[in-house]
């Protein structure tokens, strides 16, 4: 994955609730993560549908959200269901992947429900 400095990808959640890994090889990646709560989920729903992304930053709706920068060499695994935006200060180059696995079985169906909906 290659992006350019002053990049910003809007809060989402990874497709079919699958977790996901990024090692850093190169620049700069700012992560912006909301837990996966019921609450959480609803009001992404509502934030989804309401189609004004532009006019309102997701965490302004939620309870928590923690800010994780990750520099080169960083990896960070994202489990399945967890709500995150990126923003990417510096040019980056990372590696990285989407996966499911057993463990999080429910989580990936509550992240299927949530597509659904937005279908």
């Amino acid at each position: 994955l290659m992006s350019v400095a002053g990049c910003y990808t809007n809060f989402h959640l990874d497709f079919g609730g699958t977790s996901v890994w990024y090692n850093i090889l190169k620049g700069e990646k700012v992560f912006f993560l909301i837990p996966p709560t019921r609450k959480n989920y609803s009001l992404f729903l509502c934030w989804q549908k309401r189609g004004a992304q532009e006019l309102i930053f997701f965490p302004d709706l939620v309870d928590t959200c923690q800010m994780v920068t990750l520099k080169e060499g960083d990896t960070l695994l994202l489990p399945s269901g967890w709500i995150h935006g990126v923003y990417t200060p510096k040019h980056s180059l990372v590696f990285g992947g989407n996966f499911l696995h057993s463990l999080n079985i429910k989580r990936q169906m509550d992240v299927a429900y949530v597509e659904k909906q937005l279908k």
